[in-house]
């Protein structure tokens, strides 16, 4: 089984933090997260219609990607993707600076 790095370059700031902890790491810095291969594709899509504002096609996609999760980093990346879509409904959508 391969896995895939994901970058969501459109909500960078709200992705800052790091997904699991990692000796390599020093402190303030992150790392990318690991998601399995089912839910990179849905996470790509649900960022596509945020980007979009399809807000609700990406809750849809969201959901998709929750019910076939299976890293640690996958409900991390889920969480987070929520939390910015909840924000960008609400007029206040993080941007790359």
């Amino acid at each position: 089984m391969s896995i895939r790095v994901i970058s969501v370059t459109l909500l960078s700031t709200a992705l800052l933090s790091s997904c699991s902890s990692s000796q390599e790491v020093r402190q303030g810095q992150c790392h990318p997260c690991i998601v399995s291969p089912k839910v990179g594709p849905l996470l790509k899509e649900a960022q596509q219609m945020i980007a979009a504002k399809n807000f609700e096609g990406a809750t849809v996609k969201l959901n998709e990607a929750e019910a076939v999760k299976v890293y640690a980093d996958d409900e991390t990346v889920i969480n987070q993707m929520r939390r910015a879509t909840e924000a960008c409904e609400n007029g206040k959508c993080p941007t790359q600076p």
